[in-house]
């Protein structure tokens, strides 16, 4: 009985790890960009990193007479069979971003925009533009994704000599989905791969009995 009671709190706490939300953070303004990794109740800082102090390095002395080496340049990884390669795959790559869109949950998208310009009447003009733009924005991203919570705020300011704006997004999927998505579509690419190696292996064959 024991066996059975401990058996099923592994499998409880297996489906409730599958049940954590996994996710992206991202806010833009004035400060710049920030990136954060959302694991349930941890936030974990993606971008800016954080700066390490770099340690001290002891300059070394160049020997009189020895010549110095030139810097060789890097050579380029982009090949004809790189690009068949990416253009073999791409279907598989687009069939999985569209399936990992449809996961997605936005939880939180807000944009305030302050709108400005040098000259007050060409600033009321972009005003009344850009709210046009923001409503068509608005159309795409809800058709694309699932938006749970989204405030747009567009204000006019005739101080201001250019506009700002402030960004917030949060995205998350469960844990549970991103493996299922892990297994199925690396299952798809490894039989893909094997799909190859046997045309590759099938070639040289015709090719050594010619």
């Amino acid at each position: 009985m024991n066996g059975w009671m401990v058996l099923g709190c592994v499998v409880l706490v297996l489906v409730l790890l599958t049940l954590i939300p996994l996710g992206a953070r991202g806010q833009y303004g004035q400060e710049g960009f920030r990136l954060d990794l959302v694991v349930g109740p941890v936030t974990i800082g993606v971008y800016p990193k954080a700066k390490k102090k770099k340690k001290k390095s002891k300059a070394r002395k160049e020997k009189k007479g020895e010549p110095q080496k030139k810097p060789v340049p890097p050579k380029s990884k982009l090949s004809l069979g790189s690009w068949h390669t990416f253009r073999r795959y791409l279907p598989l790559i687009c069939e999985a971003a569209g399936e990992l869109r449809r996961k997605m949950v936005v939880r939180k998208l807000n944009i305030h925009l302050v709108w400005a310009d040098k000259d007050p009447a060409s600033a009321a003009i972009g005003y009344g533009m850009i709210n046009g733009v923001i409503g068509g924005l608005w159309n795409l991203i809800d058709h694309s994704f699932r938006v749970k919570d989204h405030k747009f705020v567009v204000d006019l300011d005739y101080e201001k000599k250019e506009p700002q704006v402030q960004l917030q997004a949060v995205l998350t999927l469960t844990v549970g989905q991103l493996i299922s998505f892990g297994i199925r579509y690396g299952m798809k690419f490894i039989a893909m791969q094997r799909e190859d190696r046997k045309k590759t292996e099938n070639s040289k064959e015709v090719i050594s009995h010619e």
